[in-house]
């Protein structure tokens, strides 16, 4: 099964876990950086990043094959 489509949704208040003993925290604040593309959640136990990785822009999408085939 191939992954096409990912929708995340986070609020301010709700609860996750976090670290390698799965602690609950609850977030605080969530931040996006328009110049990086990152987005950042701060929470009761720390600072953490969303995702691993950026989200390209559409022009670079419309070449022919997949953008990872490029550098295969």
């Amino acid at each position: 099964m191939k992954l096409r489509e990912l929708s995340l949704n986070l609020a301010v208040g709700q609860t996750i876990l976090v670290g390698p003993h799965n602690q609950p925290a609850e977030i605080t604040k969530i931040e996006f950086h328009e110049k990086s593309g990152e987005i950042d959640i701060n929470t009761t136990k720390g600072p953490r990043k969303a995702l691993t990785f950026k989200l390209a822009d559409d022009e670079k999408n419309t070449s022919s094959g997949s953008l990872a085939d490029k550098y295969r």
